[in-house]
């Protein structure tokens, strides 16, 4: 039974709808690059930035200092709000993963056939991991190809291809880390029925929490949290946490271990 090809399939299309989404949303933020060009739009900016307070900073997440004039700097910039979205995407393939089959009844099918729990589970998960990559590729594509529309003469195409490296390397990170959580849901859960609203209403809380840590003096504990450990404006400046990272590590770990164990002792109705 080839359950890894039919697990990419049903989340391929759902892959290129996302993709779609947020590669209108580059273009958009790509194209107001050329107005940070222009001093007038930088200085309105720059006057609205600094006339924040530091708690106000962090919370809309101006508390790092970018030159918005710099194209792989401003890439980062405004991955670091796609962020959110992208880690959706990638907790969304995990959460309904697993629970789907009994929900559709495909469960009887699969068992039918001669495969193991943690098969299925090693299966499902690299086609999400496949999917998860490609959907990455896509959007660096998008973003290298118009960043070269709006491109600096004096950046090179090397400068914008490295810094997508440094910022997709983090994307790549961080959205593994959400899988895993979307593993964990979805082996507890009976059905996929609201495993995409689960998804987005959980990432939304961490986010939510992250700028209550920040707002109220608790930055250091938010600079442990996925978020901030591979925020895109770090990893292209070399601004590592590897406590925050290996805490991530130890949460991609920690969910899928839990998956195989609870999935594995879980009784599956069909």
């Amino acid at each position: 039974m080839n359950l890894f090809g039919l697990e990419f399939k049903a989340n391929f299309g759902k892959m290129i709808a996302w993709a779609i989404v947020l590669a209108i949303l580059i273009g958009l933020l790509l194209a107001f690059y050329p107005l940070m060009l222009e001093e007038n739009t930088k200085s309105i900016f720059d006057s609205f930035s600094n006339g924040l307070s530091p708690s106000a900073k962090a919370a809309f997440g101006l508390e790092e200092e970018v030159d918005y004039t710099n194209m792989p700097q401003y890439i980062a910039f405004i991955y670091q709000y796609l962020f959110v979205l992208i880690m959706m995407f990638a907790m969304q393939l995990g959460a309904s993963s697993l629970s789907k089959e009994q929900q559709t009844g495909n469960i009887e099918y699969i068992y039918s056939n001669p495969i193991t729990r943690s098969e299925i589970i090693n299966e499902k998960l690299f086609a999400n991991i496949l999917v998860y990559l490609i959907f990455l590729v896509i959007l660096a594509g998008v973003t290298f190809g118009i960043s070269i529309v709006f491109q600096p003469v004096d950046i090179r195409k090397q400068e914008i291809l490295i810094a997508l490296g440094k910022i997709f390397l983090g994307l790549l990170c961080s959205g593994l880390v959400f899988l895993a959580i979307g593993y964990f849901f979805s082996a507890m859960m009976k059905s996929s029925s609201g495993a995409d609203g689960l998804s987005v209403l959980f990432v939304f809380l961490l986010v939510v929490l992250v700028i209550v840590a920040k707002v109220t003096g608790y930055g250091m504990i938010a600079g442990y949290t996925v978020f901030e450990a591979f925020k895109p404006i770090h990893m292209l400046k070399g601004n590592l946490n590897f406590i925050g990272m290996g805490i991530s590590l130890g949460i991609f770990i920690l969910g899928l271990l839990l998956c195989y164990v609870i999935y594995g002792s879980k009784e599956l109705k069909y």
